[in-house]
């Protein structure tokens, strides 16, 4: 689990910081290659990759919803006015990599809390890209308020489809070692 932690934090850094640098198409990359090694890993790969994709879908439209709207700008990796970069959209399913491992503890809270997580957490990794220079917002307030309310409605939808869709149950995941056995 703390292999699973450090490679979604390299893949986070990856992405916010090649936006930033107008490294978005390497830092995707990266993300790519954990999203993959993770798939890889899990003891129930088709499992575990339909609750990427639909991570995925739901950052695309959460994503461009607040691009669109005027409420995130970002200088690279946005390949069409108002959808969403590519390495924004690629943190979604990046994040989700956590949800069965790393943060399965999210699955333990009630609604409520979970709810709570999103609302608080979700703005204050938004507010990083921004300080790392990601992303701007003309008023800051308004946005990570709105993005804070989306998350709050997402997080729980996410840690649902998590239980729905667990590629780690209980068994251990797969290792390098495992498979040359």
């Amino acid at each position: 689990m703390a292999l699973n932690f450090l490679l979604f934090q390299a893949g986070w850094f990856a992405c916010v910081l090649g936006g930033a640098y107008d490294y978005a198409l390497p830092g995707s990359l990266i993300a790519i290659m954990v999203i993959a090694f993770h798939c890889y890993r899990a003891a129930d790969a088709t499992n575990e990759l339909r609750l990427l994709l639909l991570a995925f879908v739901i950052g695309f439209v959460f994503e461009s919803i607040v691009t669109s709207q005027g409420l995130a700008q970002y200088q690279h990796g946005q390949l069409i006015n108002d959808i969403a970069p590519y390495w924004m959209i690629l943190m979604w399913p990046l994040f989700a990599t956590t949800l069965n491992l790393s943060m399965h503890w999210l699955k333990s809270l009630n609604l409520l809390l979970t709810a709570l997580a999103g609302a608080i957490f979700a703005p204050m990794a938004y507010f990083a890209g921004n300080r790392l220079g990601a992303v701007e917002y003309d008023n800051p307030v308004i946005s990570l308020g709105l993005i804070a309310a989306g998350w709050a409605i997402l997080l729980p939808a996410m840690v649902k489809l998590s239980l729905k869709f667990n590629g780690y149950p209980a068994s251990p995941v797969k290792t390098l070692t495992t498979e040359a056995a």
